[in-house]
Order: C-alpha cells, then sequence, then structure tokens
C-alpha cells in the first residue's frame, strides 16, 4: 500500500468509456466463454495462489 501515490483532486481524468460495446454479439460471447473458463479452473487457481503465500 505505500506504493500508493496521492492524485491530487486537479489531474485531468479520463472520459467514461464508451458502453455500446456490451450489446455487440462478440462481446457477449467473449463473456460467456470467460466465466465458463473461471468456472471451470477458478478454484483451481485460487488455490494455487492460497500456496504461493
Amino acid at each position: 500500500m505505500e506504493n500508493i501515490k496521492n492524485i491530487p483532486n486537479d489531474a485531468i481524468k479520463a472520459p467514461a468509456p464508451n458502453h455500446t460495446f456490451e450489446k455487440t454479439k462478440a462481446y457477449q460471447d467473449f463473456i460467456n466463454v470467460l466465466s465458463q473458463i473461471i468456472e471451470k479452473h477458478g478454484a483451481e487457481v485460487l488455490n494455487e495462489i492460497n500456496r504461493a503465500e
């Protein structure tokens, strides 16, 4: 946490992302595949992370 720097209030902020891509079939297909991968391998990955500590 000590590596986090305070950002001044007058810092330039990035514009809000365009959310129209969320309605595309390609995006929905990507999210579905990603969800399936997480469901299949998520517990295994979390176990590996826990062992690394």
